[in-house]
């Protein structure tokens, strides 16, 4: 490719990373229904038409904000996990991104809390995208520690995988509606300790 195509490509990239950017910034200050995209266009510094040349429209935005955004989180948690030997570390590892990758973007955690909530369809597509894919991390993180005697063996994984992801979910949603909210990542010790009280394996029992 030669220098001038690499410039543009790279333009463009710029260009669709700031609509990007700016469809989550309006999402969450007006709302996904009443957006508009020529409000998204705006606040990226780009004409009217332009979004159009990278989306077909706000569902498009939306979809591209969950996919890329779920899929970066995802990365970065098997990533941390890999680093781990012991699963309770692994799931102490994904839990502490989770919240800490919401709490650094704000108007972000508010799209993926409360705005891809109103439409069933966009749930369901959640369900069985990058939720997914983030239960089946879970799931094979406490069956690892179900396999090595760390955590106890009286719940399935995938329900224990499912009251994990539920919980931090509902913290994160409560930090998102707060009028004054506190840290997230402040919250991370004692939510963990009610997991891990959960989970882990007891003398004496199938605990």
């Amino acid at each position: 490719m030669s220098l001038g195509g690499a410039l543009r490509n790279d333009a463009r990239e710029a260009r669709r990373s700031a609509i990007l950017r700016a469809a989550v910034e309006v999402f969450a200050e007006r709302g996904y229904e009443d957006a508009r995209m020529r409000e998204v266009a705006e606040r990226a510094g780009v004409a009217d038409g332009t979004t159009y040349l990278y989306f077909q429209g706000k569902e498009a935005l939306l979809v591209a904000i969950l996919e890329e955004n779920a899929k970066a989180f995802l990365e970065r948690a098997r990533r941390d996990a890999g680093r781990q030997k012991d699963p309770g570390a692994k799931l102490r590892k994904v839990i502490e991104r989770h919240l800490v990758s919401l709490e650094n973007d704000r108007a972000l955690a508010h799209v993926f809390q409360i705005e891809l909530r109103h439409s069933r369809r966009f749930l369901r597509q959640v369900a069985r995208g990058q939720v997914a894919e983030y239960l089946r991390l879970l799931q094979r993180i406490i069956a690892e520690g179900t396999a090595s005697g760390r955590f106890r063996g009286d719940i399935p994984a995938d329900v224990a995988a499912r009251a994990v992801f539920g919980a931090v979910d509902e913290l994160i949603t409560s930090w998102v509606l707060a009028d004054r909210p506190r840290s997230l990542a402040g919250q991370a010790a004692p939510l963990l300790k009610l997991i891990f009280g959960g989970l882990e394996r007891r003398a004496g029992g199938s605990r």
